[in-house]
């Protein structure tokens, strides 16, 4: 049973973002790795993300199974600690958020640490190319819990969790083969602008995050329910359900994911994850399953890297799809000579398109032997004391055919009367 520690503020235990950070920095990457990626680009990202184990990051001594609890002026105290331009207050609505994340579902937080060190990169550098604060990346904590492959009970997709026709207006394609809601980069691209709008119409953040779960339809509501103010805390009341809980979740994620170490927690060790990436471009011409084959991968090591992909071709009709592979790949990717892979993959192509030929004609042959199988008909006279009814259960019809093929309006029927019946 896990062992509960309660801590009291006390300047011993009390560590900010800069120490932690500085307990990370010190820590080196694998050589080995660095020398297979020969790019700067990726060594200044092993210095501001180094790969660390629990051990490293286990700098307050905890066994494996304590769960720390701390205090409210703690937790308090440790939020006013970060520097954000989103406001991060410690209160009731919050701290529910942060149990659950710090000691009901320790085993997601594991993996939200992990899969962190890979898309917070990409989505801090989005985010400073907007000039948007960088703290906007924990609405992916909380939309899908960092998978991009995420469904909602509605439909919404993806890592930022759009609904088909929200992903449209933001220019996310989604359709039966590539779906680019789960293109991280893409849907990332979006979601900036969409709160990038937002932040226009309210000048709040909070508002604008919770506009992000509700809509502005239902933030407007509450704002004029509030008389008119704008600010989360004054309208919450006014909201929707979900999202009274929305904004103190958001805030509970940045706490969680700034002071992991303190409540025992760390990035999960058995994610596999590849780190240092990099993109190839393709397209229609090139078969995956060949592609994935000539870079040492398979098909689904391959399509895990790019979640759009819902199926395992690329879509015809767009000049290039972005696909994403670890950077050693990348690199023999360039390697590989174009003019034989595409010959190599087009005859694949064909052959794969030649099946598809033969399964279709005999699919529409099947069909058609279905069809003619379901248009035979017969004709039945009625006898008295015959209903509708009756003729429809005798003969295993619908009601409602059996007028529709005999034209009639009502629900009479003569006896001596001639009834097709179809089937």
């Amino acid at each position: 049973m896990n062992k509960i520690l309660t801590y009291l503020l006390t300047g011993t235990l009390i560590f900010t973002a800069s120490d932690a950070f500085s307990q990370l920095i010190g820590s080196s990457a694998d050589d080995e790795t660095l020398a297979l990626v020969d790019t700067n680009t990726i060594k200044l990202r092993n210095k501001l993300y180094p790969v660390v184990s629990q051990g490293d990051l286990n700098i307050y001594g905890f066994e494996d199974n304590d769960v720390p609890v701390y205090a409210d002026s703690v937790m308090a105290y440790r939020l006013s600690l970060l520097e954000s331009e989103i406001p991060l207050p410690f209160n009731e609505y919050v701290k529910p958020y942060i149990n659950l994340y710090t000691i009901r579902k320790r085993n997601l937080s594991s993996k939200i640490l992990a899969w962190s060190k890979y898309y917070f990169p990409m989505f801090e550098e989005a985010l400073d190319r907007a000039n948007m604060p960088l703290e906007l990346k924990y609405l992916a904590v909380i939309e899908s819990a960092l998978n991009p492959m995420a469904t909602s009970p509605v439909g919404a997709a993806g890592m930022w969790q759009f609904m088909a026709p929200t992903g449209r207006m933001y220019g996310l394609r989604t359709t039966a083969i590539y779906d680019e809601r789960r293109d991280v980069q893409k849907s990332t691209e979006a979601a900036i602008k969409y709160l990038r709008n937002s932040y226009r119409m309210y000048g709040d953040w909070l508002l604008v995050i919770a506009s992000y779960n509700c809509g502005p339809g239902n933030v407007n509501k509450a704002i004029r329910k509030a008389g008119g103010v704008k600010n989360f805390w004054a309208v919450q009341r006014y909201l929707p359900g979900e999202t009274r809980g929305y904004v103190p979740a958001f805030i509970a994620a940045a706490y969680m994911m700034n002071y992991a170490s303190e409540h025992n927690l760390y990035p999960a060790e058995n994610m596999n994850i590849e780190f240092h990436t990099d993109t190839i471009h393709v397209d229609a011409s090139y078969n995956l399953s060949l592609l994935a084959n000539s870079l040492d991968m398979t098909l689904e090591e391959l399509l895990a890297y790019n979640p759009a992909l819902r199926r395992s071709v690329v879509p015809f009709g767009i000049d290039k799809v972005t696909l994403t592979v670890p950077y050693n790949k990348a690199v023999k990717f360039a390697s590989i000579n174009d003019t034989s892979f595409k010959q190599n993959s087009n005859e694949q192509l064909l052959a794969m398109n030649r099946q598809i030929a033969i399964e279709k004609k005999q699919q529409l042959a099947a069909n058609s032997s279905n069809k003619k199988k379901t248009t035979n008909t017969r004709t039945v006279s009625v006898k008295r004391g015959d209903s509708l009814g009756k003729i429809a259960n005798k003969y295993n019809v619908s009601e409602t055919d059996l007028k529709r093929w005999n034209k009639i309006k009502g629900n009479r029927i003569n006896s001596g009367q001639k009834l097709i019946i179809k089937g």
